[in-house]
């Protein structure tokens, strides 16, 4: 799976404030900030984005490391 490709289901399957994407077509590491994460705990989070991918995650995707924030954190955390 290009990691373009990847980036582009993932940025049109949820709304994102910030979205970045890198891996090497098989290993990946994700950093998104949205909204839709707000009073979902991490696991949940996760399984946002494990939705949208859907079936990708069953052969394309062999790893995906995510990193989750809310609006709020990600500026708390600048």
């Amino acid at each position: 799976m290009e990691t373009e490709k990847l980036r582009q289901i993932i940025a049109d399957g949820m709304e994102h404030e910030h979205l970045v994407l890198n891996g090497d077509g098989r290993h990946f590491d994700l950093t998104i900030v949205s909204a839709a994460f707000v009073g979902l705990n991490r696991i949940q989070q996760h399984q946002l984005i494990y939705k949208v991918l859907g079936d990708l995650m069953k052969e394309d995707v062999h790893a995906l490391n995510m990193k989750t924030f809310t609006p709020e954190a990600w500026a708390a955390r600048k």
